[in-house]
């Protein structure tokens, strides 16, 4: 901006200093309105009316939805629930950021369940008798895996039952024959499945999602990195192109958004993000207190021992280890020191990894031993404690791990064995995840904190860790 001709020095200060003023003040209301989530704006430009559902009062959900929310214990919405609500209700698709844990599984199926209960349908579409014997459900939810799969259908009959809405649960592992008879008594109108299952039914035929006008992702990120896309490409292809869409995802990165951009409609679609997770980045929970152990293989046992007899009785702990062999060996030999435990990992037979989770979760047994296979998808509350007996293989499986802790506003603590025989290329990273959370980090830490890094543990990975996406949820 130059000065004119005619202009003293004074006023053009004057009229510089009041140009800036009315900037900062216009850019000031546009944080206000993104921060209060008036509007929200896609990739392209285009703003969307998002209105915020604060009070379950808001929602147009039948009595008994309302009462089940009420005998539940919730007093209010989440701030995921709030935002995709009305959302879904009015008939939007929606991407939904938001971490595992806020309320997700009851931001998709409450409006879908209103939706159909009111016969009122994605397209042309109504309600009305099957044509021929084959289910065909109203709703498809697709998990990465059994585990999370298992716990969205049962808060889907917990919550549907009450307007007689019928719900059933496929996934791998299982014999396909009984869960074809299942699907097929149960006639479902809802159906949660896990994408490999649910393709080998849809070869059957025992299954037509023709018109089926609701479908959810949950977890598309987890899909995405366990190599699902293709089933989930040949699923989508059998779905009815008019239909509501919605993507639940932990993460935004490029081949979510991409997948988005392939499967949801363009200017019908309405993106929520639940802390300021544009970047769609990981961050390490703020309510988690990290801290390090220095421990060699041979040491770990014996502070592994010490750490647990100095928790409370009532502590629930989540111990991880990387292979299946080092999460049996730990589970037993803390079982045979008197501490109860429960081992899981992929080899175990479902149903006692269903009987596993069961105890843990309803406090039978307080220290639950598992791989990654536990480190994303289950939502199990009051957890007060995860250690990583081993180093996680990368950055978003460390930032997941310890998200298992701190959860629903709860405080955690997270304790991570470091070994200098092998843990060295992941302390940088460690370092920068530590530190953008406020946490201490140990001199033997600190120590290599600008040495070797590996490809798993990139500087700038863990640098794009900083996006805080773990609120405390309602």
């Amino acid at each position: 901006m130059g000065k004119r001709s005619n202009e003293s020095d004074a006023d053009y200060k004057a009229r510089k200093k009041a140009k800036k003023a009315k900037k900062e003040k216009k850019r000031a209301k546009s944080e206000k309105s993104k921060v209060k989530s008036d509007t929200a704006e896609n990739d392209n430009g285009t703003k969307t009316n998002a209105p915020c559902w604060n009070s379950f009062s808001d929602a147009p959900f039948a009595k008994p939805i309302q009462q089940a929310l009420q005998d539940a214990g919730f007093s209010e919405p989440s701030p995921i629930q709030a935002r995709s609500w009305p959302v879904a209700v009015a008939g939007k698709d929606m991407i939904a950021v938001a971490k595992t844990g806020s309320g997700k599984t009851l931001g998709f199926l409450l409006p879908v369940f209103h939706r159909i209960s009111t016969n009122n349908l994605p397209g042309s579409q109504a309600l009305g008798a099957s044509s021929n014997s084959t289910p065909s459900p109203l709703c498809l939810v697709l998990s990465p895996t059994r585990e999370l799969a298992i716990q969205i259908h049962g808060e889907c009959v917990k919550f549907a039952s009450c307007i007689n809405i019928r719900a059933e649960c496929v996934y791998g592992g299982t014999n396909v024959q009984t869960q074809l008879k299942q699907v097929k008594a149960a006639d479902p109108q809802v159906i949660i499945a896990t994408p490999g299952r649910l393709c080998d039914l849809i070869e059957r035929n025992a299954l037509s999602l023709a018109k089926c006008p609701f479908v959810v992702l949950d977890e598309s990120d987890r899909m995405l990195d366990m190599g699902f896309e293709k089933e989930l490409t040949k699923v989508m292809n059998v779905l009815p192109t008019e239909r509501q869409t919605f993507m639940f995802t932990a993460t935004w990165p490029k081949a979510v958004r991409r997948i988005a951009e392939k499967f949801l409609r363009k200017g019908e679609t309405a993106e929520i993000f639940i802390g300021g997770a544009e970047n769609g980045e990981l961050a390490a929970n703020k309510a988690v207190t990290q801290t390090f152990v220095e421990a060699q293989d041979d040491q770990k046992d014996k502070k592994l021992y010490d750490l647990l007899c100095g928790l409370k009785e009532t502590s629930s702990v989540v111990i991880f280890a990387n292979t299946k062999r080092r999460v049996d060996y730990v589970a037993k030999a803390f079982w045979d020191e008197g501490f109860s435990t429960v081992a899981v990992h992929g080899d175990k037979p479902q149903h006692e990894r269903d009987a596993s989770l069961r105890k843990f979760t309803n406090k039978e047994v307080n220290i639950m031993v598992a791989t990654d296979v536990a480190a994303r998808g289950l939502d199990i509350k009051c957890v007060t404690h995860v250690i990583n007996f081993d180093m996680a293989r990368d950055v978003e499986s460390y930032v997941h791990r310890i998200g298992r802790t701190g959860r629903a506003g709860e405080v955690g603590e997270a304790i991570t064995f470091w070994n200098p025989d092998y843990d060295k290329e992941c302390s940088p990273a460690l370092v920068v995840i530590a530190k953008n959370a406020g946490q201490q980090v140990p001199p033997f830490l600190q120590k290599y904190g600008k040495g070797k890094t590996s490809r798993q543990w990139k500087v700038a990975n863990a640098e794009k860790a900083t996006t805080e996406l773990f609120q405390e949820s309602a």
